[in-house]
């Protein structure tokens, strides 16, 4: 089978941008203990080292973890994660659903154990599931039927095709779920359902821990662990930022050494961006700009430059919200970085 990207996935997405009574503050890096991003074509964890392996027909490119065929996932190594040993945590995903695909029960994110094929001391949070809802829950020392002891939080279902941005906090009183940065639900937790009693067998992106579950059909572009409940405010926070780092690379004086192209900024923007790139060389080079299918949506530059760093604005007015790729082609060299244009 061709391991190749839905074409018919729709990847315009309308993350419309509520008003919230809580003001924006920025999370920051300290607290984040483990994060993927696939932004360098691997499932390695940039921040704990806890690298990530790709099963099934599971597949990253363009920054993207692919999960689009049957039996994909990836699995962490959970033991070096260990959830278990978190006094409080937050999990973050941006995800794209392959459409209306998940109608069964599916996971998108499970920390847990699997006895007798039944999923058991877990904590997990999803975007569909065969009661069409979206759910954050945890399940801790009922092996026998532990849906009948999870405490969860659900919100509405997003298998839409469209981007998402989904979180849940977990701490000893309370478990919560935000969708696109708004509190969807906080529920106050049994008292078996603790964070020390989650098993840390198994980790997975798009698999459940029950054997019988379909695995989680979509995209992840990226998944981070925080060790701490972040505030409504920090959750906006990072909604409103994205799924990728807005960090700029500082401008290098004289010739650069290498070919670097920079994250765009700001992202999401809308309409306009400004995305800054470095070569090292005289070169005949092209700098254009693609939507998810890849079809061409504008040309930045093509010919000859001289070494040196330079700049180019993308305004994206006459094109609809969604995920693009600037991508840099000089020589034998080739970088893409993911825009996202957000009205």
């Amino acid at each position: 089978m061709s391991k190749k990207p839905y074409c018919f996935i729709t990847i315009l997405f309308t993350l419309i941008m509520s008003a919230h009574s809580y003001a924006q503050i920025d999370p920051g890096t300290k607290n984040l203990t483990h994060s993927w991003t696939f932004n360098d074509g691997t499932a390695n964890d940039y921040i704990g080292g806890a690298d990530g392996t790709l099963m099934g027909s599971a597949y990253i490119t363009d920054g993207t973890l692919f999960t689009d065929y049957p039996h994909s996932w990836m699995e962490m190594p959970a033991g070096k994660i260990a959830v278990n040993t978190y006094k409080e945590i937050t999990i973050e995903a941006w995800y794209q659903s392959v459409e209306n695909a998940n109608t069964g029960y599916s996971m998108l994110a499970n920390f847990g154990d699997t006895k007798n094929a039944v999923g058991i001391n877990y904590f997990f949070f999803t975007a569909a599931r065969g009661d069409n809802n979206s759910r954050a829950a945890i399940s801790c020392g009922v092996e026998t039927s532990p849906w009948s002891g999870e405490t969860g939080a659900n919100g509405p279902e997003y298998d839409d095709g469209n981007l998402h941005h989904m979180v849940s906090t977990l701490d000893s009183t309370n478990i919560t779920l935000y969708i696109d940065g708004k509190l969807q639900v906080s529920s106050p937790l049994l008292s078996s359902n603790r964070i020390a009693n989650i098993s840390p067998m198994y980790a997975y992106l798009a698999k459940s821990g029950y054997d019988g579950d379909s695995t989680w059909l979509g995209l992840i572009l990226e998944f981070n662990i925080y060790n701490k409940v972040l505030s409504a405010g920090e959750i906006l926070f990072l909604f409103n930022k994205g799924g990728t780092a807005t960090k700029v690379e500082e401008k290098k004086i004289g010739i650069p050494n290498e070919f670097i192209l920079s994250q765009n900024y700001p992202n999401p923007f809308n309409p306009a961006t400004v995305i800054k790139y470095q070569l090292p060389v005289a070169s005949h080079m092209s700098l254009k700009v693609f939507d998810l299918l890849g079809h061409e949506v504008a040309t930045l530059f093509q010919g000859d430059r001289q070494p040196g760093t330079y700049e180019a604005s993308f305004d994206g007015s006459r094109l609809p919200s969604g995920v693009y790729l600037c991508r840099l082609s000089s020589n034998n060299y080739c970088e893409t970085k993911k825009l996202i244009l957000l009205k």
